[in-house]
């Protein structure tokens, strides 16, 4: 084999790796914004005026290890869209999100430096969170489409099941989107003195937490629609299992920082719980909506047809 070329084992791994530090540079975007450090460095791509890199107070060492890991997160990023291309035998399927995380990823970096130029505008500091979120959908689809394929004798997922899922993918999106619309009205917005929504934080929280209810009644649909079928079960059960426990477990966690006042520590819970639910939720979404006819059901079907008509 080429020593330029890649397996689907390899490249796997190194989509991974570029999933889990996307991960990490939300939870440390959310450090950023949560310690009021969001104009440490109030320039870009420069710290400040006067230095490139300035480590002289707290806020701005905070920053600036923020870009540092934003920088660093790009190394395993770009080989893994370059090794999209390298992976031999070849699969489909992986070039698009592997470039998907490299746009979505360098749009971020421009989105950042918007961001800071503008004092934090809470449109600009929405964006940067969902492109996160973006980027991790493509390298979670990577990650899912460069492993071992589907028993081909499994069952189809059906056309219930997919609108299901699109429902729990959608409304969950929708939680994220409404949640970064909350933190834009509310006290932790990066720093002390930038602009906020002026929205009602009672209204939009109850937005948010709607969102949330819809998905996991979607869910509970999802539930009792596989309940019928013991092999889709066998195959889709833990990974809702685990989407619902994360999904009232993030729940509990935004109900408790709204009624204590929204501490910051509850705050960074809650941006975690935010990413780990997204994570659970394009695995899941990825691996049923995936799914397609398996060669024996397709050939049987075939058959079964030409039968038809020579009858």
């Amino acid at each position: 084999m080429d020593r330029w070329t890649l397996s689907a084992h390899r490249f796997r791994q190194l989509a991974i790796v570029t999933t889990a530090g996307l991960c990490l540079l939300v939870v440390a975007g959310g450090v950023v914004r949560l310690t009021g450090s969001g104009l440490g460095c109030d320039d870009w791509p420069n710290c400040n005026a006067e230095s490139f890199v300035d480590v002289s107070t707290g806020h701005s060492a905070i920053e600036q290890l923020n870009r540092l890991l934003s920088a660093f997160i790009g190394i395993p990023t770009l080989a893994m869209a370059i090794g999209s291309f390298r992976v031999r035998p070849r699969r489909d399927g992986l070039v698009w999100p592997s470039l998907g995380v490299l746009f979505t990823v360098l749009a971020n970096g421009v989105v950042g430096g918007l961001a800071v130029r503008t004092d934090l505008h809470p449109a600009l500091v929405q964006s940067h969170f969902l492109l996160a979120m973006a980027s991790i959908a493509f390298a979670l689809i990577a990650v899912r489409r460069s492993g071992p394929p589907v028993e081909s004798l499994e069952p189809p997922v059906g056309p219930s099941l997919r609108v299901l899922t699109w429902l729990i993918v959608l409304l969950t999106a929708a939680a994220l989107v409404t949640g970064t619309v909350v933190t834009g009205t509310g006290p932790h917005a990066g720093d002390e003195d930038v602009r906020r929504w002026g929205f009602e934080i009672a209204t939009v929280a109850r937005i948010h937490s709607l969102a949330v209810l819809m998905a996991i009644a979607a869910a509970l649909a999802f539930a009792y629609v596989l309940r019928s079928d013991p092999v889709l079960r066998r195959r889709h059960s833990s990974e809702l299992s685990t989407w619902m426990f994360v999904a009232v477990v993030q729940g509990g966690i935004g109900y408790l920082q709204y009624f204590t006042g929204v501490p910051e520590l509850l705050v960074g819970a809650h941006i975690a719980g935010a990413t780990a639910l997204w994570v659970v939720t394009v695995w899941m979404g990825s691996g049923v909506l995936a799914a397609r006819t398996s060669p024996v059901l397709a050939q049987a079907s075939v058959t079964t047809a030409a039968s038809t008509r020579s009858v």
